[in-house]
């Protein structure tokens, strides 16, 4: 048999996975040629295929010498296959600067390798070199257009970096070749609605609804859309499908769930069990617990009334910072403070008895399944009067000139968090026009408070600083809030908080941002005192704040000092033979 023949049969054993026929034929076609480069070769891919990439280097490194100390034939096809090989081996022992070396050799010799563009362009993807990955794709794109994983892969690699609109553009070609895909309608659907194109996404999101238990973050996505086109029915309905994913939030405590209804058989098409309310819910006593942290809280704490008002007895499970705040705007609750020990139905840490539970983000569900039931009422969480006295005392002392809070940073979610931050340039310029006849006070607090300092004795911006009301327990913050005659703010738990107290509130708004603030386009469904500027997609910074800054100069023309007494309702009692009745979807 010749060295040829035995190379032959050597590859088929190879590729048929008889490992051991390969390296006897291998090893035999070494003992008469001991640099035979497609034996080298051959015995480097079987030492890798058997786990041992290390010593499948030392054949690919022997064969490029081999190539280097004499004159092959058909040495440059010969060095790219070694060299791709190589960096096979070397990705293989987590050696990554040597791969990507490798793989560029290789690439030079023959950059049209979609074998070698793909491996090239998923190291470059778990190195973090986002721009040299989404190069890769891209060519592979080009070299196999009919490759429904390359333009998936693609869009995925825009929707990490929130290069939403090129992503659309991919994945759109991505379902075209392969419409069953719930990665490809999954991505796909997730950038449509993060451009706000939400009736576009909601068709996407439909097709992955009979793979909804394997994948809950495309119905949970759904309900944002829904609930940003006004469908609350259906969209808080899918919301639910947070509580299955590990994405989002979790049930912390070991009790049953508080539906508001009987576990009969009424599911909905999504899923969600649908029925009539529990008449034993008078004698109930239900925890309604944290989720989302504060920002969160303060939001959904607007449907505790409801829920007060429609069972025995409601504890109420808050972050520790609105312990103060949350039992004197909810007296007819228990309010204990958050906690990371597990509840069960029989013992917990603060010696209650509870029988059931619900997540803050799951009250709406419940009483704001339609835009009439969020309430008009202006205010519902209660600042301390004492403390409200004191600082409007404070705030008096500057003058008598409007009292404005601002601050410039604020944070939803991991999601939204970089497109919660307004421009210092834009919000500094609206400050220094308006120094004569406003007086800014600064209601950032943390580390991003230091950046007001530098505009302070840059450019003499005037603007009241008060550590101490930036306590743990937001109380003091709650009372100087009240005190202001506005608020000017992104986004945020503070401008949750003034919304909450019911204080005229500015919201500026970032294109795109979090779906809580979808609900309503034109104003706020969760706060009544919110007047809403939201930046279009596409529009410039600086053509908002010309609005913000038009609306501003009104504001301080027919501004009058506020009275010195600040009445707070208490409002919400329970009213006798009270019957709450819900809206489900059948």
């Amino acid at each position: 048999m010749t060295q040829d023949e035995k190379l032959k049969i050597a590859q088929t054993a190879l590729i048929s996975g008889d490992s051991a026929k390969a390296e006897e034929l291998y090893q035999d076609v070494l003992r008469g040629d001991s640099g035979n480069l497609y034996a080298l070769d051959g015995l480097g891919v079987l030492r890798c295929q058997n786990g041992q990439p290390a010593e499948g280097v030392e054949f690919f490194l022997e064969a490029l010498h081999q190539l280097q100390a004499f004159n092959h034939s058909n040495t440059i096809q010969s060095s790219a296959v070694l060299q791709f090989h190589l960096g096979l081996a070397y990705r293989a022992m987590g050696h990554s600067r040597e791969a990507i070396n490798a793989f560029c050799e290789s690439r030079n010799i023959n950059p049209n390798n979609p074998d070698l563009i793909l491996n090239l362009g998923q190291l470059y993807f778990e190195l973090d070199q986002s721009e040299n990955a989404i190069a890769c794709f891209k060519n592979l794109t080009v070299l196999q257009p009919e490759n429904a994983s390359a333009w998936l892969t693609l869009g995925y690699l825009y929707t990490l970096h929130n290069r939403h609109p090129e992503a659309i553009s991919v994945l759109t070609e991505a379902v075209r070749l392969d419409p069953a895909s719930p990665e490809t309608n999954f991505f796909l659907a997730e950038s449509l609605r993060k451009e706000e194109r939400f009736e576009e996404s909601i068709p996407y999101y439909q097709r992955m609804f009979p793979v909804g238990m394997e994948w809950p973050q495309a119905i949970y996505g759904c309900g944002q859309s829904l609930l940003a086109l006004g469908d609350f029915e259906n969209g808080w309905d899918a919301m639910e499908f947070r509580l299955a994913g590990t994405f989002g939030t979790w049930e912390r405590h070991l009790l049953p769930n508080w539906n508001g209804i009987n576990n009969k058989n009424n599911i909905d098409k999504n899923g969600i069990d649908n029925n009539n309310i529990d008449n034993n819910n008078e004698q109930k006593t239900v925890l309604a617990y944290s989720e989302e942290g504060i920002a969160a809280e303060i939001m959904f704490a607007s449907c505790l009334p409801d829920l007060i008002n429609s069972v025995g007895h409601c504890v109420i499970e808050c972050e520790s910072s609105l312990h103060s705040l949350f039992r004197r705007s909810f007296p007819r609750a228990t309010v204990v403070p958050l906690t990371t020990e597990t509840v069960n139905p029989n013992t917990n840490c603060w010696k209650l008895s509870l029988d059931e539970q619900i997540a803050f983000g799951s009250l709406p569900r419940y009483f704001r399944r339609r835009k009439e039931d969020f309430p008009i009422r202006k205010a519902y969480l209660v600042p301390d009067r004492e403390r409200i006295t004191k600082w409007s005392n404070r705030l008096s002392e500057i003058g008598g000139v409007a009292k404005i809070g601002v601050l410039w940073q604020g944070s939803w979610t991991a999601e939204t968090e970089r497109q919660t931050a307004l421009p210092m340039f834009e919000l500094r310029n609206l400050m220094l026009r308006h120094q004569a006849d406003a007086a800014w006070v600064c209601l950032q607090h943390g580390s991003k408070q230091k950046e007001i300092e530098q505009y302070r004795r840059n450019v003499s911006l005037q603007i009241h600083l008060y550590p101490e009301a930036f306590q743990y327990d937001l109380d003091e913050m709650a009372a100087l809030v009240t005190a202001l005659d506005l608020v000017v703010t992104p986004p945020g738990y503070t401008a949750n908080l003034a919304g909450a107290l019911g204080v005229k509130t500015w919201l500026i708004l970032p294109a795109k941002a979090d779906w809580r603030w979808n609900l309503s386009r034109e104003h706020c469904l969760w706060y009544p005192t919110f007047r809403v500027y939201r930046q279009a997609i596409g529009q410039s910074w600086s053509e908002l704040f010309a609005t913000v800054g038009t609306d501003l100069e009104k504001f301080l023309t027919t501004h009058r000092p506020p009275e010195e007494s600040i009445p707070i309702t208490l409002a919400f009692p329970k009213q006798n033979n009270q019957t709450v009745r819900f809206r489900h979807t059948g």
